[in-house]
């Protein structure tokens, strides 16, 4: 792993203004929104009628309808009992009943809980009793709807999500993620991948929205940047390449498996991929051989290999486009408000 701040002494390749190091010695961004919901009340606010969602096949919102709905959602849930603190468990597929059912988990100032719609029955009881579930949000049932509300004094520090990870052994645990690690992944997204305030993001979600990597730094990054979020319901390769085309997809994050099957289908030919101007992967490495085929197939696009946790809300380490090709099998550097130890062991 190449490092580029703490104990390396390394010149940082990412924008580093606006950090500073907190009482209890952590790096943290100076001027980030007061909350999720202070953040999604921005984007709406700055352009009501923008394009916010995009159900590929389905429905598409505007920021205004994204409020009101989420708005809704939390004004049902306040109906149901739920407070503030209270856990929402959201065990919906992709797409907007989910992103309405987070966003108003977060307006009712509860705390959303993503559940993996791959795990069995058993996984799923057991993720809903051990975080404390008040309301579980069921594929095939009606959203909470209520009259509108919204929390408005929510901080950084408040809990904001519990993601479950199977990283070990036994049951999945819950990662505790505050309002400010939701925020702060947001704004590493934004100085990692180079994408400046002067390009309209449409970024296409391909991944599922019960994993951080969906959730934080595809569809809240772009949500924060008043761009456009195009979600797949769920994979599959041809609609995947019709996306991109079809949405004028400009960013796009997924593994190097999905990148390799897209280039290799025998029509990528017919598909206008030249809108493209992000394309990062992880999850799995990047064969040296995969990433000069990936910027041939898509040449307008910068390359950049993402790292992360659950713990860490996705981000930890990004390698950006100009050292994908001359150090492909690394990870890169830390992001900005990431700190790493190399250790020998």
């Amino acid at each position: 792993m190449i490092t580029k701040q703490g104990r390396s002494g390394r010149v940082p390749p990412f924008p580093m203004d606006g950090i500073g190091r907190a009482a209890d010695g952590v790096l943290r961004y100076t001027s980030l929104p007061e909350s999720v919901v202070a953040m999604l009340r921005r984007s709406v606010e700055r352009d009501p009628h923008g394009e916010a969602i995009v159900e590929v096949g389905g429905e598409r919102l505007e920021f205004r309808t994204l409020w009101e709905r989420a708005a809704r959602v939390a004004g049902g849930l306040r109906a149901a009992g739920v407070r503030r603190g209270d856990r929402v468990a959201i065990h919906l597929p992709n797409g907007v009943p989910w992103v309405t059912a987070f966003f108003g988990s977060q307006l009712a100032g509860a705390v959303a809980v993503p559940v993996n719609t791959r795990f069995s029955p058993a996984e799923v009881r057991y993720v809903v009793a051990d975080c404390g579930a008040s309301y579980v949000v069921e594929p095939g049932a009606a959203l909470p709807d209520g009259t509108p509300f919204a929390v408005d004094d929510l901080s950084l520090g408040d809990l904001a999500a519990i993601f479950y990870t199977s990283g070990t052994t036994g049951f999945p645990k819950g990662a505790l993620l505050a309002h400010e690690c939701l925020l702060a992944t947001c704004e590493n997204r934004t100085r990692v991948t180079g994408t400046g305030k002067d390009l309209a993001l449409r970024n296409l979600v391909s991944v599922p929205l019960f994993h951080v990597t969906g959730t934080c730094s595809q569809l809240m990054f772009t949500v924060s940047r008043g761009g456009t979020t195009v979600i797949m319901p769920a994979f599959s390769v041809q609609p995947f390449l019709h996306a991109i085309a079809e949405e004028r997809i400009n960013i796009a994050t997924s593994v190097p498996a999905i990148w390799w099957l897209a280039i290799n289908q025998p029509n990528f030919a017919d598909f206008d991929v030249a809108g493209l101007r992000h394309l990062s992967y992880g999850g799995a490495p990047m064969a040296p051989e995969l990433v000069g085929r990936v910027r041939e197939a898509f040449p307008n696009a910068r390359l950049g290999n993402g790292f992360g946790l659950t713990e860490t809300t996705a981000i930890a380490t990004f390698l950006p486009n100009e050292w994908c090709e001359l150090r492909p099998e690394t990870v890169g550097f830390a992001a900005p408000v990431v700190e790493v130890d190399l250790l020998d062991v």
